[in-house]
């Protein structure tokens, strides 16, 4: 453990301050203090109440108090709320405290937190990576900005898990979200994917087959593939993603993700993709730049 004792308070105090601080004290913090509307006025048999003496929690009654007994707070609001609790608790803060935002937000308004608060104390954007309520303090976190990595330096002997991304408030929610595009879009294609299956009786084999093709692959080498390998050959592909469209609507399957896919392809083929990639490139660094140069789609 680190030679002086982390003070930690806890701006938030819902089910993922809860799983945090039962970790934290058996991870050996003491101290913990928090504070949320409901929580400031908990008595026994409240839901807050009872989350605290669980959690070896001292719910506070007002932002001041949690200010003054921490030193480090992890923001814990719903994203609505963040911006409206730092002007709230800004007045409170001190140049040393380390205000860790890891409230669910856009990079837009990390960037506002960030200019808000200013020199009242050190801003770091943090993100959360996993789903809190299965992994607890192993959920990894994302941080950015230029006080990220005291934050790691401090907290990572109690057990977090964080990884510095960037040096800019902002970075660590966007990368959230961009994670999101493919996480999300992934889970829509798969639908589209699995329904068509379905329709046609062979849902089972198509789970098996691709399983075993990314199975055996490492997911680097899957992303370095799929987009190096559209470069070089996304003309062809339009004729095979028009034939899996004609099946799709022959069985009355959704087709929106194919859409999407055929419109991209075109995309690629009209700023001339394949002329510029005649071959596969050894890094997915020129594509993506070669998509950026040729500017955004028409919407």
């Amino acid at each position: 453990m680190l030679s002086t004792p982390v003070r930690l308070g806890l701006l938030g105090f819902g089910e993922a301050a809860a799983r945090f601080a039962r970790e934290f004290s058996a991870a050996g913090l003491t101290g913990i203090v928090a504070y949320s509307r409901s929580g400031a006025k908990a008595q026994p048999g409240d839901l807050a109440y009872e989350r605290a003496k669980a959690t070896g929690v001292t719910l506070v009654k007002t932002v001041g108090s949690l200010a003054k007994k921490s030193d480090i707070i992890i923001v814990l609001t719903p994203g609505k709320s963040a911006i409206a609790a730092l002007k709230k608790i800004r007045k409170h803060l001190r140049p040393d405290h380390l205000y860790v935002d890891a409230s669910t937000n856009s990079a837009a308004n990390m960037e506002k937190a960030a200019a808000l608060l200013g020199d009242a104390a050190k801003f770091v954007d943090a993100s959360i990576m996993g789903p809190v309520d299965v992994m607890g303090l192993k959920s990894p976190f994302v941080a950015s900005g230029p006080h990220a990595a005291e934050f790691r330096e401090r907290m990572t002997p109690y057990g977090m898990v964080i990884n510095v991304v960037g040096a800019n408030p902002g970075d660590a929610s966007a990368m959230k979200l961009i994670r999101s595009v493919l996480m999300k879009g992934l889970a829509g294609i798969l639908l589209e994917t699995m329904e068509a299956a379905r329709r046609r009786g062979i849902l089972d084999a198509v789970v098996e087959d691709t399983s075993v093709t990314f199975n055996d692959i490492p997911f680097q080498k899957i992303i370095k593939r799929y987009i190096c390998g559209t470069a070089v050959h996304c003309e062809r592909r339009i004729h095979e993603m028009k034939e899996c469209m004609e099946l799709l609507h022959s069985m009355g399957s959704t087709d929106r993700m194919t859409k999407a896919t055929i419109a991209m392809l075109r995309d690629m083929v009209k700023t001339g993709m394949p002329q510029k990639f005649p071959v596969e490139a050894d890094s997915i660094h020129p594509v993506i730049d070669a998509v950026i140069a040729a500017g955004a789609p028409a919407r």
